[in-house]
């Protein structure tokens, strides 16, 4: 294993997901976008705290549970206030926590959520062998778990086609450091990608 200059790409969320549950109100499954509100509701000493979401077509409620009887005394430092004041960074990290939508068993709109990608040169450990010969060693680091195509991602970022990131990966020259399959896998929490032109 050594360590050579390469590129980090790390996939932060600027939007959270959307939910697909049914509305009462329209009498179909519809989609539910966070309204970026939290609704406390206390209960002696304890609390119960949701993220509201409205329902895009009628804005009927639901709320996305967070915290169910808790004292606001264990609850993390300096959240209990962020949850009164609506804080919109927390909303987002709300909005985008895959446990808390299978806690509520939520079903989320995969593509529904937006993402910008921060690039920047970096050293990035590789075995040998993958890194003889003239090679782009690129790592992407997706620490929310998006699930997104990898070769789609690809395509957009290295500003190509979708047809010419199939070709390469068919010459052997787009391909991921332990294998995988770049046609058909998702971007996973990270992957190292190996890039042995230039595009």
């Amino acid at each position: 294993m050594s360590y050579l200059k390469g590129e980090t790409w790390t996939l932060t969320p600027v939007s959270p997901y959307k939910i697909i549950r049914n509305c009462p109100k329209c009498g179909t499954r519809s989609l539910f976008q966070s309204t970026g509100n939290f609704r406390i509701n206390a209960n002696k000493k304890c609390v119960d705290i949701w993220l509201i979401y409205q329902c895009e077509k009628c804005r009927s409620t639901y709320n996305l549970t967070i915290f169910e009887r808790v004292s606001p005394k264990k609850l993390p430092e300096g959240s209990y206030k962020k949850f009164q004041e609506n804080n919109s960074a927390l909303a987002l990290e709300i909005g985008t926590s895959k446990e808390i939508f299978e806690k509520n068993r939520a079903v989320v709109k995969e593509g529904s959520i937006s993402c910008i990608v921060t690039k920047e040169n970096t050293e990035i450990p590789v075995s040998l062998q993958d890194s003889e010969g003239n090679c782009r060693i690129i790592r992407i680091q997706n620490p929310n778990g998006l699930k997104i195509r990898a070769d789609k991602f690809l395509a957009e970022q290295l500003s190509i086609s979708r047809s010419k990131v199939k070709h390469l990966i068919a010459d052997g020259l787009l391909l991921g450091s332990k294998r995988e399959d770049l046609e058909k896998i998702h971007l996973g929490s990270s992957l190292l990608i190996l890039l042995k032109t230039t595009v």
